[in-house]
């Protein structure tokens, strides 16, 4: 009988700890390829556009996983909070590192792959990169990543990205021009070779142009392109 009330107290108190056990579990398993996707902005939670690619990827590698940034995705519109963009890219910047750096740290192994939309592009921009976002007060230029993250990062696929500058040797479009967060010239990303950007001239945010409707179709127009990208990159 003591046994029993000992046994219960323990599980009323929670010092069993079952569920966090299984928690520990779920979280400690690992797939060859993992895929992180963040949305543009005013999206709800999940991938976004960016769902084009993750979804492509996940039927082009049964077995892989993927998993969505967790940020505001905001431009200070009450439907995702008011937060404002500076502060929702600084949030997603550092939501990006933390989710990439711990899978790595649990998942050493592990191939991963990076595929923003938007305001998702540029926040993964940023942090595989470096170089801040300094229009938006973001001025910290390091590369966000662990050195062992960056490693299993085998492949970036960015669309809209505000940052995208033309010159840079992974951009892919039409822009002649820059978003409105451009890099500034002589920019290098050290992990330029496992990137692609793309963004085309009539898009008002990765460039100069006037269309906004641009802007939400690079998934229909180079999303096969993006997953042999990656594909050629995962081997």
């Amino acid at each position: 009988m003591l046994s029993n009330v000992l046994t219960f107290s323990l599980l009323a108190s929670g010092a069993l700890a079952i569920p966090l056990d299984v928690d520990i579990e779920k979280r400690v398993t690992c797939s060859n390829v993992h895929i992180f996707g963040a949305r543009e902005t005013t999206v709800s939670p999940g991938y976004g556009s960016s769902s084009t690619v993750v979804n492509g990827l996940l039927s082009a590698y049964p077995g892989s996983t993927a998993e969505a940034i967790n940020y505001p995705a905001c431009g200070g519109q009450s439907s995702c909070g008011g937060v404002n963009y500076s502060a929702s890219v600084a949030q997603g910047i550092a939501a990006v590192a933390s989710a990439v750096n711990s899978y790595n740290s649990q998942c050493p192994s592990s191939k991963l792959v990076l595929v923003g939309y938007s305001q998702g592009a540029e926040i993964m921009d940023a942090a595989l990169c470096g170089g801040g976002v300094p229009n938006q007060g973001y001025t910290n230029t390091a590369v966000q990543l662990s050195a062992s993250a960056v490693n299993m990062v085998k492949a970036a696929i960015l669309m809209g990205d505000p940052l995208f500058k033309a010159g840079l040797s992974y951009e892919v479009g039409t822009c002649a021009a820059g978003g409105f967060d451009a890099r500034p010239s002589g920019f290098y990303c050290p992990s330029a070779s496992k990137i692609q950007s793309y963004c085309d001239s009539s898009d008002p945010y990765c460039c100069n142009g006037n269309n906004g409707a641009t802007h939400q179709g690079y998934g229909a127009e180079y999303g096969s392109q993006a997953i042999s990208f990656v594909r050629s990159k995962l081997g």
